[in-house]
């Protein structure tokens, strides 16, 4: 299965990819993310697992794939989560509008489910966690924005 998601973003790149580049900063713009740890390496590093708690209650375990600060992009999968997934592969990268000055973000996925959940996980990780989650970026960003 593959889920899509786009928005526009209210900021720059150099502000939008500062907020989001460490692997362990989405606690600071993700409304959806209560606690967040590393339990090895570094925020930028490949091979990072980082432990979310999630607003829910539920626990994500995740590792960092790849990471560009050129490209302004991370890639990373789920070890363990409460969604009914495997194989979740995801890739959030943010994209210049140079005419305007603000920034497009970009995140999707593949993984497998059973299709009986399918339309569920479309729903729950297109709408919930990345459309939900960029729009409470733009909305950390405007809210620091001048400070």
């Amino acid at each position: 299965m593959h889920v899509f998601r786009s928005m526009v973003i209210d900021s720059d790149i150099n502000r939008v990819w500062a907020a989001v580049r460490a692997f362990d900063g989405v606690v600071h713009w993700n409304p959806g993310v209560a606690g967040v740890g590393l339990e090895n390496g570094s925020p930028t590093a490949t091979g990072t697992i980082r432990k979310l708690d999630i607003a829910d209650g539920t626990v994500f375990r995740e590792t960092l794939l790849a990471h560009s600060d050129t490209d302004h992009s991370y890639t990373y999968d789920i070890l363990e989560s409460a969604l009914p997934v495997t194989g979740y592969v995801s890739t959030h990268r943010f994209i210049p509008i140079t005419h305007t000055g603000q920034t497009l973000g970009i995140w999707e996925s593949h993984f497998d489910c059973a299709p009986g959940v399918a339309d569920e996980m479309e729903r729950t990780v297109g709408d919930m966690i990345y459309v939900g989650g960029m729009i409470g970026l733009n909305q950390f960003l405007k809210e620091t924005e001048n400070g």
